[in-house]
């Protein structure tokens, strides 16, 4: 059991996730991502010469030269109905002016506008999140977090089967920012109002609704390390970024002691049965007296 234990504490200190490897690029040419299969892009049929794509669609340069007006971008592909959806972007350069937002919207919510606004939410076609900090939807803005900067990494988890809607900057949940968003056909956005304004992809992926999934929440890095001692077979379930992504707020001063206790008390319930067993049929055979006829037919 100690060697286990011991085996546990090395997989809780040392695992490591996808989202631990943090890009340090401020290039729209970085290829940091290359080995990442990525499950959509920027849709390259609104580039215009108010939105620039680079790097194989995943980079975007809003108002190249100068602005007038606020330009949005949309994903290539709808988020599909019963998944996890999960993507990052990466802010490129200074943040500054009437709005620069990231979210969601319908495929009616509009890419250009001759005024300066913040874009994303303005309507109840599109859900965003601004970098002063605020959330809108239905041109409704509500304070959310500290907002984002140069350098940050915005991820946004859409759940398609719960409706909901959260960001994260650097990896870090902010909490559930929208609800009611189940049955909705929504593509990845963005927007800016600020001239040269540049960000870009650096991690897309999705995964189906399940129990699975949902267990994912509970589960503690001790759990989890537990697990993945015990059922080798289940690891890849605990490398997936989701992993990290859905599992909630948890004290740290929980006692990781107790839960060795109590796994150490079932693994003792469950031996002394075993030993019984092979005790039982020890006793057996040095008892067992065979018959006569079984005696013959060794011909002793």
């Amino acid at each position: 059991m100690k060697r286990i234990q011991s085996e546990i504490m090395e997989l809780a200190n040392n695992s490591t996730s996808k989202l631990e490897k943090k890009c340090e690029c401020s290039s729209l040419d970085c290829y940091c991502d290359v080995f990442i299969r990525h499950e959509w892009t920027w849709d390259s049929s609104l580039a215009s010469t108010k939105v620039k794509l680079f790097n194989e669609n995943l980079a975007v340069k809003f108002n190249p030269g100068y602005s007038n007006g606020t330009t949005a971008i949309r994903g290539t592909e709808c988020m599909l109905k019963g998944r996890h959806h999960y993507w990052e972007i990466k802010i490129l350069t200074p943040v500054y002016g009437t709005d620069i937002m990231i979210g969601v919207g319908t495929l009616k919510t509009d890419t250009i506008i001759d005024a300066y606004c913040s874009l994303l939410g303005r309507d109840c076609e599109s859900w965003g999140l601004s970098y002063r900090g605020y959330t809108q939807h239905g041109g409704v803005k509500m304070n959310y977090c500290r907002g984002f900067v140069k350098n940050n990494v915005v991820g946004i988890h859409l759940d398609t089967w719960k409706g909901t809607l959260q960001f994260f900057v650097d990896r870090k949940p902010l909490g559930v920012a929208f609800t009611g968003l189940r049955g909705r056909q929504l593509y990845p956005m963005a927007c800016s109002t600020a001239a040269e304004s540049n960000m870009r992809i650096i991690y897309n992926s999705s995964e189906p609704a399940s129990l699975q999934m949902n267990c994912l929440e509970i589960l503690r890095p001790i759990h989890r390390a537990y697990l993945s001692a015990a059922f080798p077979g289940m690891r890849y379930i605990f490398k997936s970024v989701f992993a990290d992504i859905l599992q909630k707020p948890y004290d740290d001063d929980d006692n990781d002691d107790e839960f060795f206790k109590k796994i150490t008390y079932l693994d003792k319930l469950d031996h002394p049965f075993a030993l019984e067993h092979e005790e039982q049929k020890r006793v057996r055979l040095d008892n067992y007296q065979p018959s006569a006829l079984q005696l013959d037919s060794l011909n002793i």
